[in-house]
Parts: structure tokens; C-alpha cells; sequence
């Protein structure tokens, strides 16, 4: 054999065995295609902003394009109807608040997919930090004030959420049922309608993401009275949480993760996770989320997994206790 074919047969045979080794998303060149991203929510929402903001980053690292798709109603439930029911090839993936694993199932309602077996999780997005706001006509100045009113005039008072179900819906519940009082619940289509409708005076009061409220807070059109976090955020330093206002234990943080339809080869799953923990990783996508009140946030599908079923063990019993959607 002569040199030329002896180097031509070792060429070869390192092809196969490093080819045989790269991920098969390379091989396939995926994503060939414009991807979409359904954020189940409104745009303008905290979930539509992080989806955004990382689409974005994404796109002019890889030159491949997210196209986000915003299918709102049922807390979430529709958008990730339409995730768990397309092609699991990963050109159509979801961004999930914490809400559709942890909620959803145990209110009742008739979902479209089992929210541990339909979807493949990727990795954690972001955390939100929350604020409660109140009309500025109401005579409410903090959590105090918002419980003495409310037992005051047993049920005259409301508050909106962004469906029967949604994060919002239970922290409220939650609250109503730590405080002991009574207030009726007007659900929204998205959480810049129900913001909009706080500073009308339509509703009284609202659980929503700081990136959503602040606008609305710094024209004084609604007012912040308390933080869902057990530490105060930096967004809003002198806002109190709920738990040093009173209602010791109380607790609401809402979180964003990314799935896939089940079925999703594990090489794509990979890829994504891989390339969105980069733009997660990347000081603009962090400056950008922090601006806004957020906290970028990224993890592996196992460590999501464990995550979700750990607070929906937590969250279930709760949600029943509370017959949110009539259970």
C-alpha cells in the first residue's frame, strides 16, 4: 500500500470513530429551521420578557433563529396543550412558569397533557421576584392595611391573576387563607391586562413580576405594598415582604423553565440545553433580566425534574385545601 493510500485509510477510520462521537444534532444540523418558543402567557408578561431576552442572545450567537409565540388562557394550560401535542423534533419548545407543573393538576381542570410525562425538561430560565400592588385610590399602604379593609368589608374586595390556576391565583389564595380574609378573584388573560386594570381601579389588587409593575409603579399608578420573596428585592429596596410584614412563613416566587414535547431526541435536548444555559451565562442576558427585576437562573432537565416534583408534592395538597378550580 502506498503512503499516499496507508494516510488515506487512517483519515478514515478517525473519521468514523471521532464522527461517530459528535452529537447527532450536528450531524442532522439542527436546527435547520426557525425554531418557536410558545410562552403560554401575554406579551409583556415577565415569562414573554425572559423568552425575549434570550431568544435573542441566542439567535446572534448561533445564527439560528427563536420565534416566540404567545398562546394565552387557562393559567397556561392551552399554550402547553399545543407543546405536548407537537412534533417532538424541538422546533417547537415551551416556556413554563412553575404554575403549569406545580397547579394545574390539581385544580380540576381537564388538561391536554400530563405535565411530568408529556414534556422533556431542558433547563431553568429565570426566578421572579413579585410584588403585590393595589390601586393608589384604595386606602391600603401595606399588608396590614390591605387585611384590616378586607375583614372590614368580608368579600367586597378582589384581586386578578392571569387565569383560574395560574401562580398568581394561588399566592393569592395562599394569602387569603394566612390572613383570614375574603376576596373575590377576577381572572385576566395576561398580567399586563391585570396591571392595566389595577391602575384603573377595575381591580384592587394584584400578584405580578417587578419587570411588569415597575412602569406602573414609578408613573404612581398603582402601589406596591408587599414582596413575595423572603428577602426584599433590590428593584424595590424599601417594599416589605410579606413574611417581616406579618404573615410569618409566607412565600411566593415564581419561577420559568424551558420544555420539549416528550419523544424529543436526546441530542436536540442537549443542544438546547447547552445553548440557552450559554445565553443565560452571558453578562448582557443577566444585566438585561436584573434591570427588569429578574434573575437569570439555568439548570439541568434532571435538577428541573426533582425541582418541579418537589414543590408540586408541596403545592398539591395546598391547591386542594384552597379548592382552587373547584377540585
Amino acid at each position: 500500500m502506498s503512503p499516499f493510500s496507508r494516510r488515506s485509510v487512517v483519515a478514515l477510520a478517525a473519521a468514523v470513530v471521532f464522527g461517530g462521537l459528535a452529537p447527532a444534532a450536528a450531524q442532522s444540523g439542527y436546527p435547520s429551521r426557525p425554531i418557536t418558543m410558545i410562552v403560554p402567557l401575554q406579551a409583556g408578561t415577565a415569562s414573554d420578557l425572559v423568552a425575549r431576552v434570550v431568544a435573542q442572545n441566542f439567535t446572534a450567537r448561533t445564527g439560528k433563529n427563536i420565534v416566540i409565540e404567545n398562546i394565552t388562557g387557562g393559567g397556561g394550560g392551552i399554550g402547553a396543550t399545543r407543546v405536548a401535542r407537537a412534533e417532538p423534533d424541538g422546533y417547537t419548545i415551551g416556556a413554563f412558569n412553575n404554575g403549569v407543573h406545580t397547579i394545574l393538576p390539581f385544580t380540576g381542570m381537564k388538561l391536554g397533557f400530563d405535565p411530568f410525562t408529556d414534556f422533556v425538561p431542558v433547563t431553568l430560565l429565570a426566578r421572579f421576584p413579585s410584588v403585590l400592588i393595589v390601586n393608589t385610590a384604595l386606602p391600603v399602604k401595606n399588608i396590614g392595611d390591605l387585611i384590616a379593609l378586607a375583614k372590614k368589608e368580608p368579600g367586597k374586595l378582589n384581586y386578578a391573576s392571569v387565569g383560574v390556576g395560574s401562580p398568581q391565583h394561588l399566592a393569592m389564595e395562599k394569602l387569603k387563607a394566612d390572613a383570614g380574609i375574603e376576596m373575590t378573584h377576577v381572572p385576566y388573560r395576561g398580567g399586563a391586562a391585570a396591571t392595566q386594570a389595577i391602575s384603573t381601579g377595575e381591580v384592587n389588587a394584584f400578584w405580578i413580576a417587578t419587570s411588569v409593575a415597575l412602569p406602573f409603579i414609578q408613573a404612581n399608578t398603582v402601589r406596591a405594598i408587599a414582596i413575595g420573596d423572603r428577602e426584599r428585592t433590590k428593584t424595590l429596596p424599601d417594599v416589605p415582604t410579606v413574611d417581616e410584614s406579618g404573615i410569618k412563613g409566607y412565600e411566593y416566587m415564581p419561577t420559568l423553565a424551558l420544555f420539549a414535547p416528550k419523544g424529543t431526541p436526546a441530542d436536540v435536548v442537549a443542544y438546547l440545553n447547552r445553548e440557552i444555559t450559554t445565553s443565560l451565562k452571558d453578562p448582557e442576558v443577566i444585566k438585561r433580566l436584573d434591570a427588569a427585576g429578574l434573575v437569570a437562573r439555568f439548570s439541568t432537565g434532571a435538577e428541573l425534574q426533582a425541582s418541579l416534583e418537589a414543590e408540586a408534592k408541596t403545592l398539591g395538597p395546598l391547591v386542594k385545601t384552597l379548592n382552587i378550580g373547584g377540585n
